[in-house]
This record gives C-alpha cells, sequence and structure tokens, in this order.
C-alpha cells in the first residue's frame, strides 16, 4: 500500500475515530475527575490495568493452572497460587506508590511559541514514591503547529516526499514526547517539580490534562491518572530577528520611510537627571530645595529631576512590511522583546487596540499578550 494510499485512509477514517473517542474521553474525564487548582489522587482518579509483561504473566500464570488441574500434579497448582498472589500483592503495591499525592499549581504560564516552556507544580506526600512519570499530550498541544510551517519558512522552496514528511513528522513527535517527559523520584514531604512542555501555536488557552504514570512495582501493572488543574497558558508570538532588522533600519531613515517613528532626548518623572527649578510648595522635601538660590535671594526653589528614556519607538501594525499575518505578529513580538531589553520606551498600535508609550515590563507584557491573542 502506498503512502499516499495509507494517507488518505487516516485522514478519512483513523483520525476521525481518534478525534470522536478523544472527545468522548474528555467529556467522562471532565465529570470523573473535574478540573482543579489543588488535586489529590485517590481511588476516585486511579486507573490501573496490567503491562503487557502483566499481561503475558498473568496468561503464564493461567495455562500453568490448567497444566495443574489436568495432570492433578499439586506442585504445578501451587506454584500457580503463588504467582497469583504475587500478582495480587504488585497489584496493590502499584496503587499505592501513586495514591495520596497531592497537587497544588498557581503560577501562569506564558512564553514564546517554538520555545521549551514548563508548568510548575507542588507535589506533598507522606512517603517516598518511585518511577513515577509526569507529561503532557503533546498532539493536544501541537494539533495546530502543522499548519504553521508555511508561515516560518520550514518547507518553502524545497522537494519533500511523502515518505520524508512522514519520518520528519515521525521523528518531531518522538523526540517532542521525550522532551515532554519527567521521571522522577518524590522524597517524603513537599516537592516543587517543573513539567516541560512545547507549542508551535500562539494565543491562550487552556492546558491540557497532565499524565500522571508509574510502572514501578516489577512492571506487571501501569497505574496512571489525568489531572486538569485549571491553568491558562498565554503563548506569545515566535520573534523574528531579520524583520526587527529591517525596522530599525527603516527608523534611521524616518524622513524617507514613516514606517517607526522614533524621537529622542524623551523624559519622565525619575531621578537620574536634574531638569528644571520650581517655586517651592509647602510639604516638599528640604533635600530637594535649591540652598543656592536661596542664599541669594532668589527665593525658595526646589530642585525637578527627570528619567531619560533614551528614546521612543512607535510600532505600527498597518506600516510592517507586506508578509503573512504570523509574521507581522512574529515581528513585532521580536521588537517588542528588544525594546524592553534595552529598556526604550514604545507604543504599539494593532487594528483592534492601541497601546500608549511606556517602558514598564507590565506594558511589554500587555502588548505581547495583545499579539497572542489578535
Amino acid at each position: 500500500m502506498s503512502v499516499k494510499v495509507k494517507s488518505v485512509i487516516s485522514s478519512w477514517l483513523i483520525h476521525p475515530i481518534k478525534r470522536w473517542i478523544n472527545r468522548r474521553l474528555n467529556v467522562w474525564l471532565a465529570r470523573r475527575i473535574p478540573q482543579s487548582k489543588e488535586q489529590q489522587i485517590n481511588y476516585r482518579n486511579i486507573f490501573i490495568m496490567p503491562t503487557h509483561f502483566g499481561a503475558a504473566y498473568g496468561l503464564f500464570t493461567l495455562i500453568l493452572f490448567l497444566l495443574g488441574t489436568n495432570y492433578q500434579n499439586n506442585i504445578i497448582i501451587l506454584i500457580s497460587y503463588l504467582l497469583v498472589s504475587f500478582f495480587i500483592i504488585v497489584l496493590h503495591h502499584s496503587f499505592f506508590n501513586l495514591s495520596g499525592l497531592k497537587f497544588a499549581a498557581n503560577s501562569p504560564i506564558k512564553g514564546y511559541a517554538g520555545s521549551a516552556l514548563s508548568f510548575p507544580l507542588m507535589i506533598t506526600n507522606k512517603k517516598t514514591r518511585f518511577n513515577i512519570h509526569f507529561s503532557f499530550y503533546q498532539g493536544l498541544v501541537n494539533k495546530s503547529s502543522t499548519s504553521n510551517t508555511s508561515d516560518a519558512g520550514l518547507t518553502v522552496g524545497k522537494n519533500i516526499s511523502n515518505e520524508q514528511i512522514a519520518v520528519k513528522q515521525h521523528s518531531e513527535k518522538a523526540s517532542s514526547e521525550q522532551k515532554s517527559k519527567v521521571i522522577l523520584e518524590l522524597t517524603q514531604g513537599e516537592n516543587e517539580i517543573a513539567v516541560p512542555f512545547q507549542t508551535e501555536k500562539r494565543g491562550q488557552f487552556s492546558l491540557p490534562r497532565m499524565l500522571i504514570a508509574s510502572e514501578y512495582g516489577f512492571g506487571l501493572f501501569r497505574t496512571w491518572t489525568r489531572l486538569d488543574f485549571s491553568q491558562q497558558v498565554t503563548i506569545f508570538p515566535k520573534p523574528l530577528s531579520y524583520a526587527w532588522q529591517k525596522t530599525q533600519q527603516a527608523a534611521k531613515g524616518q524622513k524617507q520611510n514613516e514606517r517607526v517613528e522614533s524621537q529622542h532626548n524623551s523624559f519622565q518623572a525619575g531621578h537620574d537627571e536634574f531638569y528644571q527649578l520650581q517655586q517651592y510648595r509647602q510639604g516638599e522635601p528640604f533635600s530637594q530645595v535649591a540652598w543656592k538660590q536661596v542664599a541669594r535671594g532668589q527665593g525658595w526653589l526646589t530642585k525637578q529631576f527627570q528619567k531619560n528614556l533614551s528614546g521612543q519607538l512607535q510600532l505600527d501594525f498597518s506600516t510592517l512590511p507586506e508578509v503573512t499575518l504570523e509574521q507581522r505578529l512574529s515581528l513585532l513580538s521580536y521588537a517588542i522583546t528588544d525594546c524592553s531589553n534595552q529598556q526604550i520606551a514604545f507604543s504599539l498600535k494593532l487594528p483592534n487596540q492601541e497601546f500608549p508609550f511606556d517602558s514598564s515590563p507590565e506594558h511589554t507584557l500587555r502588548c505581547l499578550t495583545a499579539l497572542a491573542c489578535y
């Protein structure tokens, strides 16, 4: 069967079935395990199933028991009973290795598309736990990442066969799942961990359910749960440095190109540089009084200081180069980040909203969030 036929069958038959199953599973999980910022694992939200090795172990035990009863061999029957007892003991041991864990998540998650992010999580337990896996289902986080690859210019002008695309997607999925998994041994008391995840999609969305699993106990059982911590994730557009270099060049030639307006030597209130003298007002501190002017008989004056902002930049969405929407947002994302690093006051003008000049970290966060939600 050719790759093209497999792709058609997968897109028309397998993917819809998987999406339907995932939707039904999420609806059932929402009723069974409601979302909350604080979660505790107990008998109501733990699932346990034999692994492949555990299923083979159970089948071998059953065959051994049938042989013992068929040949009426008490030793073989006794061995099968011992194996079943061991199987049940490991079942409880696997359950209690995960049961009783308490989780708390209160930190907002923000970052750039394509960068490695981490979800902070506080875990409280009363005993040492072994071999616990923490991971996110990357298929939900990156479900639209393939649609953005053309905007990033990854496959433009290249002739890539379907086989190469399939191999590339499989390798990227495997590496993504490997990077998004954490395997830990939790000590008694409080443990703070960071579970990594990555997404190529900008915007604000709910964090998917976290998979917490363990195969501790001879690998016979897999114990797991999926918890929703009710966390919002804000993903800013991925910065494109080459686009901001063009904008900087346009700023140097402002009269010829009005894409960016630069106003130098602007000030705001601060304590960096002397600005002017003004009449003393009752209640002002004596440390700001200009005593030399008072001694000369010029009256009571106070010194006024200002903070040098070293320049201002106006970032306008409509004056950017004629590129795709995602590239425009990436251009602005890099420009905002660069201005924030250089302590340059900037304003942002989008088609649906506008932000005045400012250089504070809060202003940077507001602008980047506006780009993420655009």
